[in-house]
Order: C-alpha cells, then sequence, then structure tokens
C-alpha cells in the first residue's frame, strides 16, 4: 500500500489514481470494517434489497460485491480515480447486472435530484476532508459541496 507523506494528499485524485495504479485489477481493499462486519446494520436500515444504492467512493472495495451477492443488485459505484473505475467495470462489469461504475467526484455529482434511496460512505468523506492544517477540522468548503451534493440525488 502506498502512502501519502502528508494527509492532505488523501484527497488528491493524483494520489488515489497512482495508489490504484500499483495495484493488481483484482487487488481489494476495505477500509475500517468488511461487508460481513456491517452487514446487520445494511440489512436493518437497508432492509428493502431494491433499493437504489449509490456508493461513494468505491475505490477498490469489495463492499458493493458483498452486497450484490447478499441480494442487493441495484447498486450504482462512482469514485473519481479513472484507474480504479476501469479495474472495477473489468473486473465486475459483465458478471454482476445491476451494478455500475462511474468516473466522478462526490463533490459533483452528475446524477438528476432524487435519484438514489441509500447514500453509503466507508472512508470516502475521511480522505476528502483531510486538512494539512489540523486533521480534526476539515474545509468547510469541501464538507458543504459533499453533504449538498448527496442531500440532492437522495429520494
Amino acid at each position: 500500500m502506498t502512502l501519502p507523506s502528508k494527509n492532505i494528499e488523501y484527497g488528491t485524485k493524483e494520489y488515489w489514481d497512482h495508489r490504484y495504479s500499483q495495484h493488481s485489477d483484482s487487488a481489494t481493499f476495505d477500509w475500517f470494517k468488511s461487508y460481513a462486519e456491517v452487514a446487520h446494520l445494511i440489512r436493518e436500515y437497508v432492509p428493502d434489497k431494491s433499493s437504489k444504492i449509490l456508493m461513494l467512493g468505491c475505490g477498490n472495495s469489495s463492499l458493493s460485491e458483498d452486497m450484490w451477492q447478499d441480494g442487493y443488485k441495484n447498486i450504482v459505484n462512482i469514485d473519481y480515480s479513472s484507474v480504479v473505475i476501469q479495474q472495477m467495470k473489468q473486473k465486475y462489469g459483465s458478471i454482476r447486472p445491476g451494478m455500475e461504475w462511474h468516473e466522478m467526484d462526490v463533490r459533483a455529482l452528475s446524477f438528476g435530484n432524487a435519484s438514489f434511496d441509500v447514500a453509503i460512505d466507508k472512508g470516502t468523506m475521511d480522505a476528502m476532508m483531510a486538512s494539512e492544517i489540523n486533521v480534526w477540522d476539515p474545509p468547510t468548503q469541501v464538507v458543504e459541496d459533499c453533504t449538498r451534493e448527496v442531500h440532492e440525488v437522495m429520494r
């Protein structure tokens, strides 16, 4: 795993493109928890498995794949790394109907208003809000942009 020299690099597209280009197309990495560890929460809060789910900053996590295998078939994955989006399309595109991958920045979503029932983030906001000055005081503009965009696409 390639770690950045400064935390603020976690918030850059260049860091993530470089990181994903260093790994094979089959590599996966899950921040914080695996699906097995959070499945009971997802099932509780998203009981309708036909819900349209937006996976924010999917990276090369196995979360979408694990959810798909658990019956959630309508998942749209976004990440602003073109490298990882191509890797994930190649890996799952033809074998996971109902799953989509789009290169997109969570601060500028191009989906229509009220397009999704659920949005899931398992580390993206942490990376986007990394600050060089104080990790406990994320940049206000990033917080506002992310929350506004996600709010607009929710039903």
